[in-house]
């Protein structure tokens, strides 16, 4: 396993000296994933669209609705999800956004069952804590919305990313790039790991941000979002 910049350093740094040159190679991440960011500016135009519409709704921005604002909550948790997962992308730590990403997932399907089974949806709402993890467990939501078209991450996508990027099993490596057969501790710019956490981070928020885009009236975004297109939705996105 390789370090990220840290094995050129004569004398790896302690105390407040590792943070500061955690900060350093951060900002160097950071230009160098600005220049890999321009061949996907159609994924960034869709999160970006998709990120205001979702951020607009949590916050009452147009309008508040006074309904008891738990979709908006959601809304608020999708957003600071994706916005950590996409900084986490921007300086080289792609596992971590997958991470996230399905946290996003977790929450999207339960939007979904808002829609697609509102009594189920109302009684999640109003269970307690042992009941949500006994009758609402990411499993038994997808099960409950039923069609899967309407699941937005559906469980090979979920346990693809339990396994690879969430739970710790002897043989998985910290964000381990398959073009250059090595794993890296620390933050490292790829091109592949970019395309593909940035495609499926683009994929959940925007779909889920078309539900929120038809709950709160934002025909103007939701017409954004459909003209940009699902594009992130292809399947090399995906695991």
């Amino acid at each position: 396993m390789e370090g990220t910049r840290l094995h050129a350093t004569p004398a790896i740094p302690i105390d407040i000296g590792h943070l500061q040159l955690l900060s350093q190679i951060n900002r160097a991440n950071r230009r160098e994933s600005d220049e890999l960011l321009k061949a996907h500016l159609d994924d960034l135009r869709l999160l970006g669209t998709a990120l205001s519409a979702i951020y607009q709704a949590a916050t009452c921005h147009r309008k508040c609705w006074a309904t008891g604002h738990v979709l908006e909550i959601i809304g608020g948790r999708i957003y600071n999800l994706a916005c950590a997962a996409y900084s986490l992308i921007c300086i080289g730590f792609y596992d971590e956004a997958l991470n996230l990403t399905r946290s996003i997932g977790e929450a999207a399907n339960l939007v979904s069952l808002s829609t697609h089974n509102k009594d189920k949806f109302k009684e999640w709402v109003h269970s307690s804590k042992e009941i949500r993890l006994a009758k609402f467990s990411p499993a038994k939501i997808r099960k409950l919305i039923g069609n899967e078209d309407h699941i937005l991450m559906d469980g090979d996508w979920y346990a693809e990313l339990c396994e690879a990027v969430t739970h710790i099993t002897p043989s998985v490596s910290p964000n381990f790039h398959a073009d250059l057969n090595r794993a890296m501790c620390g933050g490292a710019p790829n091109e592949t790991a970019l395309a593909k956490s940035l495609g499926q981070l683009t994929l959940v928020v925007g779909l889920v941000a078309l539900f929120y885009c038809r709950y709160f009236e934002f025909d103007d975004l939701f017409q954004a979002l459909t003209e940009r297109g699902p594009h992130a939705g292809d399947a090399d996105v995906k695991p």
